[in-house]
């Protein structure tokens, strides 16, 4: 400020000197200091605008970034996403510009654009009438396929979930395979993680040293003889009812006995069965090993225990380049079963980790950074846990008093571990009307962006391409 002051001072001087015609002399070189002065202190607010105009630019760049990536399709939630994070960006930053204003537009070829203007009020040019200095910033960010991508697709196969949501599922995955491979150069692996109560992780796995399962047998089930020494024979009589499927309630009919008659038989009704041999075997069902290890990756001793007896929804697949595979074993959906989300978690976490239980994934990238391979997983349910597991043997058969607390909690631990390890999770709530886990599932996402309601099968498909857009990886073209 003292240099501005003199100036000040000098430019007075200048002025005082053109009224006195014996001092044209001076007069000239006054004028030549001026300019000189002009010079060295107006680079002060060249430089001023300049740093400025740097520290919008690099706002402008994180917040396009973030946009893109979050893979919003229409222009007014892109514009409000990025005003917020361009915001976000330059608070605290130290920055004096005046009206800054910024605008987000989806450009050409699957690209976002943002620009940004602001004011700067200059210190020494203002004494020239040059009060304000423009400056903008543009950035422009195309999304690609070219980084490496590992992905695993977790989605709810229960029983609640068939029909029209299946459906619905089906088409909403394929289309985010579809989409993220369109680019020839994709670099994309991909793995398919259906769940319910358990997770079938393969017949052929169950030799594995991180498998846990008992060899198949046959039982020789001897002749069985009951005798029966009264009949009771009853009217039916239907009514409405609720029932439930998978936890979510719906309207029905029930029937119940009524005016029920007992006589007693003479002579008594004696039947026997036949021996017979049932066989006991392995169909792929996975439960979890002990707390801590059913929520973390970073045990390579923990064992994962196989139940005989249990049937499951289809098998995992896991992390592939082949998209016909995928494509396939995303047709191949069944539903059945109850929900255990953090099976599903689980073994997602597991596919995308290394190096076991699979082995497909690339390590992490030491810099600690979620890129080269970038890691993510998309966890999608249509309702709430009704299931605990049993801690003595790591099934997940336990029918919950009320909540399913324990499981719902597993799942929480599993989502910050997760995301501890730098692995993006995107969840969706299909149809979900139960308001605890649609908290669990909006804290569990990477961020506020990373998070779908979708009520209705049209939801679903954008939240899924919405997804696949953000997991596009960027860069910055002009």
């Amino acid at each position: 400020m003292r240099s501005i002051r003199c100036l000040a001072t000098l430019i007075a001087r200048m002025r005082g000197l053109a009224g006195d015609t014996r001092g044209a002399t001076a007069i000239w070189f006054g004028f030549a200091a001026l300019s000189i002065a002009m010079l060295t202190f107006g680079g002060l607010d060249f430089a001023r605008a300049s740093a400025e105009k740097i520290r919008i630019q690099n706002a402008l760049d994180a917040a396009v970034l973030l946009a893109a990536r979050a893979g919003q399709l229409d222009n007014a939630q892109l514009d409000a996403l990025g005003d917020s994070a361009f915001a976000s960006q330059l608070e605290g930053s130290g920055s004096y510009a005046k009206n800054v204003s910024a605008t987000f537009t989806n450009g050409d070829n699957d690209s976002v654009v943002g620009v940004a203007t602001a004011k700067i009020d200059t210190l020494v040019m203002g004494l020239l009438s040059y009060e304000q200095f423009t400056v903008g910033a543009y950035t422009k960010v195309k999304r690609g396929q070219n980084a490496s991508l590992e992905l695993a697709l977790v989605l709810d196969t229960t029983a609640s979930m068939s029909g029209a949501r299946l459906t619905s599922l089906k088409t909403a995955a394929t289309n985010l395979v579809n989409t993220l491979t369109a680019d020839p150069k994709a670099n994309v692996k991909i793995a398919v993680v259906p769940f319910a109560q358990y997770v079938n992780t393969g017949v052929s796995r169950r030799n594995e040293p991180w498998m846990k399962v008992p060899a198949d047998w046959v039982e020789d089930v001897p002749s069985k003889c009951t005798t029966q020494t009264t009949k009771t024979t009853c009217q039916t009589q239907t009514y409405a009812c609720v029932k439930y499927n998978d936890g979510v309630p719906y309207n029905s009919t029930c029937t119940k006995n009524v005016n029920c008659v007992t006589v007693t038989l003479k002579p008594a009704v004696t039947t026997c069965t036949k021996p017979s041999k049932v066989t006991h075997k392995y169909n792929g069902c996975t439960g979890s090993p002990d707390y801590p290890k059913n929520v973390s990756d970073s045990d390579p001793s923990r064992r994962y225990p196989g139940f005989l007896d249990l049937t499951c929804g289809s098998q995992l697949t896991p992390l592939t380049t082949n998209m016909s595979t995928v494509r396939s074993a995303i047709t191949a959906l069944t539903a059945t079963g109850e929900t255990y989300i953090p099976s599903g978690l689980a073994w997602g976490f597991n596919i995308v980790s290394s190096p076991i239980p699979f082995t497909e994934a690339a390590p992490y990238n030491p810099s600690g950074l979620n890129e080269n391979p970038r890691k993510a997983i998309v966890l999608m349910t249509d309702g709430q846990n009704t299931k605990l597991m049993t801690k003595s043997n790591g099934r997940h058969d336990t029918n919950p008093s009320g909540v399913a607390t324990e499981a719902n909690t597993y799942t929480k631990e599993l989502c910050k571990n997760i995301k501890a390890a730098k692995i993006d999770i995107y969840t969706v709530a299909f149809q979900v009307t139960d308001s605890t886990i649609k908290t669990i599932l909006q804290e569990c996402a990477t961020g506020p962006s990373y998070y779908f309601d979708a009520a209705d099968a049209g939801a679903l498909n954008k939240a899924f391409t919405e997804i696949s857009l953000s997991l596009r990886s960027l860069f910055i073209a002009e």
